[in-house]
Order: structure tokens, then sequence, then C-alpha cells
């Protein structure tokens, strides 16, 4: 098995060409003989084809047989880490790897190997002359399909023949002919003249989508043969024998005409699809196939049938046991003993008939008894071995019949290659094929290889490679009805120079390649071995936290410390002056204090025997040397008791004060009420022992643990467990009164704490409130109840403010009945007080304005308002009410007369005028809050719209003009109306045939523009006929004001290059920059492309850049030395100054002394 190479990132790429270059022999041998001169490459570590030669020496020496990564590789292309993240292409890769190869060392090897010669040549029709250009190339891009050109290639014969088929220059586009001096008709073409030992073709399965201008991937049938004859393409073109590719949509239509007859004979023409076809029922009782040799056997002579099973089970068995006892590497197999499978056809035109009907039919429990020995499930066990099933149980049958098969593969190509070599020497051998899985953004890159070593197929996918059926090759050639511009098809082929028998050895590698890779082998396992080691150090550091009287300490120790051992160091920490058979250590609870387990008789046992883990506390007991330490008791647990006060506020531990009490679990209940009995004098009938039910949801909040049938129960029964928590209470004399401790767990789940802020502080106009006080309530209570609260807690009057959710700018809370979990409050909740008088209930503030759509062109729908004034509403008008009130209070303010049955009253979200209130509908019905604005729409006549229906806006689309209809039109549908409904609607609106509409509903109305209509991609929906529900996919019309474009599909659209242009200078035209800025980030969520750049280091440039970095050494060295010199002479001039100011100094006091003296 071979070694894999592990995904850096996105280098799946890079892999499968790496292991292709590495499986081809000639590539692997010519490296290898490649040696490393320092005096003329780079060092090591940039010098590509070094790293190359030690990449492959790792992957053919297969240390450990794990995956290798080619780190070493990708660091010599002067990569930054990022670019092992960037996807690109592997024929990319591919030509950029051989010019960096080429460029490092002047290396042949890649011209001998890969270089083939052609000529493109322009013939004079008329003069016969013709102008050669000789040119090389290292693969051939063949197109598959493309729409723009109206081609498509459905094998590698039918797109090489394409690929030199020469082009017609005539009409405008005629050749002028320097030998006749004059524009005359012409033939351009290319003509293949000499080819490389190894052919790279390129099946580009990549193109443009005219329509969208974006990338998108052809995932159509292609297929390509095992053995390709490139004589016949060496010819002239008009010699060459092959079938000229007929006309795409010609083509198309044949084959989905050949798909639907093939379907209606339930034989499919894909190979993979008959590869699986059941026989049909006229076929299973009479087809007997043994060897791919048919014979057919009549149902009625029933004795002559079993005659033959038995016979052809013998054969069988003779056959395979041949085959089991000389399974080696050295078996020979040969058309003798492999027959050959007259079904296989070697060139991709012709279906592979890879039949897999059974041998002997599917009804075999009706044979009966076949002989002495023989029944029918040994038949059907023979139908298994015959067919290589993957079901066969036994691995090492299946591994012979696959062996079995390929070699009988192997020998066909065989075969092929000497017939076809009588041709010519330009024969070519399939040998790696690498796949791309995905779609044109993205996606995974593998490969199929055949090994030169023992002719088997193998599947290399970054570190995984495994063996692989050749059959598996024939479902990379494509979809022959792909529905998706997605998929796994072949995309890079390489084929070798057929003839020559190649080499099965593995090519020599150099001493010092193996020396180096050996260093660092032994490196990685030191490092590896150092790393276990201190693993495992690690795991056995352990932490514990001793106690000692009131001293708390964690000491540092191991896990295979000796008990003893651990207890001198806990004694020398901790400084006890006790002896060591004065203490002793114990398990300790340190939260209840309670000690725990001891280990009596186990000091000579690991502390990772006693269970000891890391901050496991213990508690180092002493005793007198007179005294017995305490047995302990596995028994023995701690209770928390709570007992009920009528002052209790809370359940935290700290309010309770719960008392502490020891007592065995295997004490009865009865046992544990008499302890309390005892300690406390509540009489045994008298107490109600509750534990919590801490079950969500639970209607009952206590269990009661001390019923008369439960009184015998031991409390380990119960499952009362260490230091759990139960509840006392007195039994009360009325029995139909709740717990009070039922009470108090209930108070507990609605408990809420609530926080607000003091309203008599100021703030600025975007400052948040400072919620620093806090109250705790029953959540069931209503918004009075908290309201007087905070009242009195603050010390203003209940009715100089106001309360809202939240903060500053939420919904004030009018309805003071409502309960504080009815607004939001369940756990915890924070309200905001403003100063000011409280609203009413029901009584809103809303703003007015006046708008409808903008008479300004645009090419979305935009609005135009303006505000009018301030209103209280009440919340039990209808609309209607509301509109009159609406049309005085305007003639009042503004003077402006309006008629209620010539308005439209909307909702405004941001700038978007959205739900239309209807006169019908009542106030309180609809979603109303504070400072909410509503704008009055004026109409030309009454409103149309029914209460069940929405408004909508739409606009004409004409492709050959590339405009939109304005203004748009309103369209009224209701949320049950089909899309054929909408069409009836359009085409009055329109004078559009019905037949002919076309739409699509805009979801981003604010950033929309015409351009859109070309340069993003929309579902045009035709209405006629079409059942989808509006308010359902693809539309989905929930609310008001939507938007849809239409469109009449009869209009032919403009040329896609012109309307390109037009688009592209309405962009540059745009007087708001901002609407082009929000182009960009729609178009650049899909990843950008980066070139793949290899950057070749040589000799020089290494001597250049050394003699750089010595030259900015001594640079900064000069710059340091004299960065010191000016210091010194700056500490040489204070001093300087210093002196003199000394001297100064000492001149002022001598001329002091001296006036003094004549003074």
């Amino acid at each position: 098995m071979y070694c894999g190479l592990n995904n850096l990132g996105n280098t799946c790429y890079m892999n499968s060409l790496l292991q292709t270059l590495f499986m081809t022999r000639q590539f692997r041998e010519a490296l290898f003989k490649w040696k490393y001169d320092e005096t003329k490459h780079p060092k090591k570590e940039d010098c590509i084809p070094y790293q190359l030669q030690y990449l492959f020496t790792k992957m053919q020496e297969g240390y450990e047989n794990r995956a290798v990564d080619a780190r070493g590789l990708v660091r010599s292309f002067q990569w930054d880490p990022q670019e092992s993240f960037a996807q690109h292409d592997v024929q990319e890769f591919c030509r950029v790897l051989f010019d960096a190869i080429q460029q490092s060392d002047d290396q042949d090897f890649i011209t001998r190997l890969y270089q083939s010669h052609s000529q493109s040549y322009v013939q004079c029709l008329k003069c016969q002359s013709e102008s050669v250009s000789n040119e090389v190339f290292l693969d051939l891009s063949l197109t598959v399909k493309s729409d723009f050109l109206n081609v498509y290639n459905e094998s590698l014969e039918r797109a090489l023949y394409y690929y030199i088929k020469p082009e017609k220059l005539e009409g405008d586009n005629k050749y002028l002919c320097q030998n006749c001096n004059d524009k005359t008709d012409a033939l351009k073409g290319f003509r293949l003249k000499a080819l490389s030992d190894i052919l790279t073709i390129q099946l580009n399965r990549f193109e443009l989508d005219m329509n969208t201008f974006e990338r998108k991937k052809v995932n159509d049938y292609v297929s390509f043969p095992f053995v390709l004859d490139m004589n016949n393409f060496l010819k002239p073109y008009d010699q060459i024998l092959i079938e000229d590719h007929p006309d795409l949509l010609e083509e198309r239509e044949r084959l989905k005409i050949q798909y639907e007859q093939e379907k209606l004979q339930g034989c499919f023409s894909d190979p993979l699809r008959r590869k699986n076809r059941k026989p049909s029922p006229d076929e299973r009782p009479q087809k007997v196939r043994f060897d791919d040799t048919p014979q057919v056997v009549q149902p009625d002579d029933k004795a002559q049938f079993k005659k033959q099973l038995l016979e052809a089970h013998q054969e069988f068995q003779q056959k395979f046991q041949s085959l089991k006892s000389n399974n080696t590497s050295s078996t020979q197999f040969t058309s003798q003993t492999i027959p050959n499978n007259p079904n296989l056809v070697l060139t991709a035109d012709e279906a592979y008939d890879i039949d897999s009907d059974m041998l002997f039919g599917n009804n075999l429990d009706n044979l009966g008894d076949l002989g002495e020995g023989t029944t029918a499930n040994t038949v059907k066990t023979l139908k298994k071995e015959v067919q290589g099933s993957a079901k066969t149980q036994n691995y090492e049958e299946k591994e012979i019949q696959e062996k079995t098969e390929n070699e009988s593969h192997n020998l066909s190509i065989k075969q092929k290659i000497q017939e076809l070599l009588q041709n010519g020497p330009n024969v070519y051998e399939l040998y790696s094929v690498m796949i791309h899985s995905g779609g044109a953004l993205g996606g995974h890159y593998y490969a199929y290889i055949k090994s030169f070593e023992n002719g088997d197929w193998y599947c290399f996918n970054d570190s995984t490679v495994s063996r692989m059926s050749w059959k598996t090759i024939l479902s990379m050639f494509g979809d022959k009805y792909p529905k998706y511009n997605m998929g796994s098809s072949a995309y890079f082929l390489m084929y070798r120079r057929a003839g020559e028998e190649l080499s099965t050895k593995k090519p020599e590698i150099q001493e010092h390649l193996k020396e180096a890779i050996a260093k660092e082998l032994q490196e990685q396992k030191e490092r590896e071995e150092k790393w276990e080691r201190e693993k495992k150090e690690r795991e056995m550091e352990l932490k514990i936290r001793c106690f000692y009287k009131t001293n708390d300490v964690v000491i540092k120790t191991r896990k295979d410390t000796l008990l003893k051992d651990f207890k001198l160091q806990v004694r020398q920490e901790l400084n006890v002056q006790e002896d060591d058979e004065n203490t002793r250590i114990r398990f300790y609870n340190s939260n209840d204090k309670i000690p725990q387990e001891t280990f009596t008789n186990k000091e000579n046992e690991t502390l990772q025997c006693l269970y000891f883990n890391d901050y496991k506390s213990v508690l180092l007991e002493t005793k007198a040397p007179h005294e017995q330490f305490e047995e302990y008791d596995p028994h023995l647990m701690l209770i928390k008791l709570c007992v009920w006060r009528n002052d209790i506020d809370s359940l935290d531990e700290s309010e309770l004060k719960p008392l502490k009490f020891f007592i065995r679990d295997d004490k009865t209940v009865d046992q544990f009420m008499d302890a309390i009995t005892q300690r406390l004098g509540v009489p045994k009938d008298k107490q109600i022992i509750l534990q919590k039910n801490w079950i969500n949801g639970a209607t009952n909040y206590s269990i009661r643990i001390n019923q008369q049938h439960q009184l015998e129960y031991t409390l380990y029964d119960l499952k009362i467990g260490r230091n759990v928590t139960l509840y006392l209470e007195e039994k009360q004399d009325d029995a139909n009164l709740p717990l009070n401790w039922d009470q108090k767990f209930e108070c507990e789940k609605h408990k809420c704490r609530v926080t607000f802020n003091d309203p008599r502080k100021n703030l600025l106009p975007l400052e948040s409130p400072d919620y620093c006080f806090e109250l705790q309530i029953d959540n069931r209570k209503t918004m009075k109840e908290l309201k007087e609260k905070m009242s009195d807690f603050l010390g203003i009057d209940i009715d100089s403010f106001i309360v809202k959710k939240s903060n500053r700018f939420g919904e004030e809370i009018k309805d003071l009945s409502t309960t504080i979990k009815n607004n939001q409050a369940i756990g915890r909740a924070a309200f905001c007080l403003m100063l000011g008088k409280p609203s009413t209930k029901g009584v809103y503030k809303i703003k007015v304005g006046m708008g409808g759509i903008s008479p300004k062109y645009s090419d979305t729908i935009e609005f135009e308002y303006q505000d009018l004034f301030d209103m209280e509403i009440n919340s039990e008008w209808y609309v209607k009410e509301l509109k009159e009130k609406l049309c005085q209070k305007v003639e009042e303010t503004k003077q402006i007369t309006l008629q209620p049955n010539l308005i439209r009253l909307r909702y405004k979200v941001n700038t978007k005028l959205s739900q239309v209130y209807h006169n019908d509908q009542l106030l309180k019905n609809l979603r109303l809050f504070d400072n909410q604005t509503i704008i009055i729409e004026k109409l030309e006549k009454e409103d149309e719209i029914k209460e069940n229906q929405l408004l909508g806006y739409v606009r004409f689309y004409n492709p050959k003009d590339f405009t939109l209809s304005f203004p748009p039109s309103e369209i009224f549908l209701n949320s049950t109306d089909t899309m054929h409904d909408a069409s009836i609607v359009i085409s009055n609106l329109y004078n559009i045939n019905q037949d002919a509409i076309e739409a699509i509903k805009i979801n981003n109305i604010f950033s929309f523009t015409i351009t859109d209509l070309v340069t993003a991609s929309f579902d045009w929906q035709l209405l006629k006929f079409n059942q989808n529900v509006v308010s359902k996919s693809p539309w989905f019309l929930l609310k008001d004001s939507f938007f849809i474009i239409v469109r009449d599909a009869r209009e032919v659209p403009k040329d896609m290059t012109e309307l390109r242009q037009k688009v592209d200078e309405i962009l540059a035209k745009s007087s708001d920059p901002a609407k082009i800025q929000q182009k960009i980030p729609m178009q650049s969520t899909k990843p950008k492309e980066k070139a793949l750049k290899i950057t070749v280091v040589k000799k020089q440039d290494e001597q250049q850049k050394q003699e750089e970095q010595q030259k900015q050494e001594e640079q900064q060295k000069q710059e340091e030395l004299q960065k010191q010199e000016d210091e010194q002479q700056g500490n040489q001039q204070t001093k300087e100054d210093q002196l003199e100011n000394k001297g100064g100094i000492q001149e002022d006091k001598n001329e002091a002394s001296t006036a003094e003296q004549k003074d």
C-alpha cells in the first residue's frame, strides 16, 4: 500500500497532482537522478527540486505506513500560511510547478517527458499556400460543452477532433494572403506534429455563463478510453476517421429520445445503470451464463437443467481452488486461465457491457434437490461467487475474484495496445484520472491512479489510499442528463506512451536522502518519546487540598506516591509534631466539614489505587498517645433539616439555618422521627417531613417521606442520600390547609427580582438610566402593587411617574391591572421610571404624517411623506372614526381639506409604508404603541382594497429598451390567490397576453436596481396555470407593500454584450455612490480567485539577500556606534557645564566675601 499526503488546508489539488507525479515512474526516476549542489543551488529549505525529491523519498519508503505532509515543499514555494487555505485549479498548479522546476536548475526532463510539438496554420483556399507557426505545449485543454459556441463533445475522441478542426475565414473575416496579395477565403487551424511520452489532457469543465457572467461547472457526460490511439489525430484533418460531432441541440434531442426508448425497454444505455439492471421476467428462467458464454436452457427440460447446474458447479470449484492455491505475487494469469471478456471494449465511444445478470436466474427455491450434498442454497452461494459480489462472506475469495478481473482487464489492454501499435507508435495508456467533486465556486480533488508496479488501480484521496476496481473509473465520465452544475467527474487525465515495457521496480534513491530521512525520523521519534514521557509525568502529577485544624494548604505530589510517604509529606508541610502512629489521613467534605473515608491498613498503597484525584480534600487527624481513632462508619451520613418558622423570607441556607443530623442510611424513617423528637421535642404524630420536588413542571412542590406506609422504609430505600436537605413542619389542625413549606416553595418559584432607576435624575438624550435599586416581589402580583412598592421605596407620589418596559425608549405600561409576569418579568426584570403623568389605559400618543409613492423616478419602490402633528387616539375607535377625526384635525391645523373616503391609513416602518388599516377594523385589535407613525395616503378615487386583501406594487420590465414602467401600479391579492389568479389581474393592467406573463418578487426593495435583472440570478415564474399560492413558496406574500416585476416572455432581450455595457455605464454614472457600495457586498460574497504563484529562489538571489542583510547589520552597528558617541559627547558637555556652573558660583561667593570685608 502507498502513503497518502496530509491536506494542509485546501491543498487537495496539490496532493492529487503530486501523487500522480509520484506514480509516474519516468518522472520519479528522473527526479531521483537529480543531484543537489550547494554551490549552484540555494539552501535546501528553498530548493524546490530537492524538497520534491525529499518528499517522494518519504512516500516511496513508506515509513510506518503513515501519511506524509508536504510542508517542506510548500515552504520552498515561498508561500505565506494563508496560501494553503486558498483553492486553486490542478491544471494551473501543474503548469506553475513544471515552470518552477525548470527555472530552479534548467532541468530538461520536464521538456523531455511532457513537451509536445504542434503547428498553427492559416491556409489560403485560393493558392493553397500556408502560413505556419511552430509551437510547443505541455497539456491539451479540450472543450466539453459550450453553450456560447453551441458545442457538446460526449467523448475524448470527439473533443480532440473538434480541437483540431479548422475554422473557415470568410466574409468580413477574410484572410489577407501575401502570395495572392488579396483578401481570400482561408482555413485557420491547429495540427499535432510530435507527442511527448506523457500526454496530459484537461477536460475543460468550467465555462462562463453568458446570462450571469459567472463561472459554472459542466458536469456533462464525456467518455475517455483506457487506450488512446493518437496516430489518427496526427493525420491531416480531412483524413481523420471519426464521425463529426453533431449540432448540440440535435444531439441533445437524439439522446433524449434514445434515453426514453431505453427506459421503456427497461435497459439504460448508461453502463453504470445497466450494471445493476435486473433481468426481465422473460430472461430470468432461461438465462445461464458461465465464463461469459451464455447457454439457453429450455424450462421444460428440468433433468437437463439440473445436469448443467452440477457441471457448472464442479467446473467453477476446480478453477476456483486452482486460483486460490496459486494466489501469490508471482501468479501469472494468461489468456488460457482467464477467458477474454467479449463484452470488454477499450474505446470510450462504445458502451461497456458490464452485465451483472445472475448465473442461474432468480427463481432457485423451486429447483429441489440437485443431488447428494447439493441444494438450492448451494446454487445461491455459487451465484454469489461467480458474480464476485461485495456481499461475499469470504473476503479472501472476493479478493481473488477482483484480482482475476483486474488481470483480465490488463491483459485485454495489452492486446488492444498491440493491435493499435500496428497503426503507429503514438498509442497511449491511461494511468491517472484526477477528479473534481463539487461546483465552480469550490470543491475537492482526488485521483484514481494505476500502479506501474502491479497494474492495480488505487484511489488517492489526500491521506487515504485504497485499492479500487477499474470499473469505478466509468462512473467519472459525468452525467448524461445533469440537473445541477456540480458533481464528481474526471477533470485532468494523464496517459503514458505504450509499446515499451515499463519497469516494475522502484527507482533507486540517493543515499544522502535516505540518511537525511532516517535522521529526521530518529529526531521525530525522540521528540515523540520525550512528549510521551512528559505527558505521563503530567498525568502522574497530583494536587491535594489538605486540612489540619485551621490550616488549609494545597500539596503537590504524585499518583504513585505511597500513602505513608504522602502522610509524612503532609506532616512536614504543616509542621505537625505528633508521631506517625498518632496521625492519619482521611477524605474530607470541606463544604459541610464532615470527615469521611479512612485508610486503615492501606499505608503501603498508592494514592492512585486509593482514588485520590486532583484537588481532592483530605483531613489530617491527630490523637493523644493513650487515645484511639474513631472508626469510620461508611453508612453514616449528614442530613440537613430545615424547621419551619413564620419569619422565613427566602430559601437561602443562611436564612434557613438548617440543623445537622448524623444518622446511618440503614435507619428507618420511624427511627429518624424519634431522633427529631428527642432533639426538637416535636411529637412523631405532628411531624411532616418533606423533600423538595426538583422536577420542572411538577404540580406538587414537595414530596412527603414520612407517611404511614413509609415508616418502616430505610432512608436508603427512599433514596435519601448524603448532604440532602429535608424540611420539617408541624401538622395543622385543619388538614385541608396547604402546607407552609409548599406555599413557600411556590412563592420562591414565582419570585422576581426587579431593578429600576431613580426618575428624578436628569438624563442626557442618549444616556441610559442607572438601575441601582432592587426589589423582590411575586410576579403573580399586579403592576399596580409593584408601582406602589416603588413609590414607597422612592418616597414619591404614585401618579407622578410612569413605568416603561426595559429602557427609556420602551413601551409605557398603562394597564396596571396586568400581572408582572405578563409584562415579561419571570426571574429578573428591569423597568425604567420617568417623571410625568401616566397615560390612561387604551389611549396612545401617535405621530401623524401625509405621504405616498414618490413622484421621482426610481428603480425600486420609494415613498415620500411629511410630518403633520402628534395626536392621542383611543383603542376603542374604529379605523373609520379615526379617519374622520384625522380629516377634521388636518383641516384645523394645516388648512387642508380631506375626505375620509378618499384617504388610506398606513403604518410606517423606517422609510417604508407597510400595513393598510381597513375601515371596519377596531384599533385595539391592531398593533398600537406610543410614538407610532401613521401616514395618511391621499387617493384619487375611493379605495378598492378589501379587508382580506394585500396591497402590492407591480412594474413592467422591457428587456428590449432595458426600462421599468413608472409609476408603479397597485395590485390587490388575497393570501389564498394563486399565481394564475395574479396573471389575470396583471394581464388587465398591462394588456399582455396571459400566456406570456412571467414575474418575479423582489425581496430586498431598498437595494434593488434595474441592473440586478442582469447581474443577479432570478427565478422568473410563468404565471398562467401556475397553482402556487402567493402566500407560500416561492413568493411568500404575507404583508402589504410587496414588489413584483413582470415581463412579456415573448420579448427578446438585448444582446448580452451590449446590455452588459449599458449596465456598467449605469453603475458608473450613478449619482449615489452608496448604492454602488451596497452592490459590492452582494457581489463579493463569492470567493475571489487569486492567481497561483510559486517563487523560485536561486543561488544568486540568496547571496544578494545575504549581502543586503550584512549591509543592514553593518548600518545598524554604525548607527549604534554613532549613538553611543553622541551620548558620550553629551555626557562630557554636561560635565563641563556643571563645572562651569560650579566655578561661576565660587566666583560669586568670593566676590560677595570681598565686598563684605570692604564694608
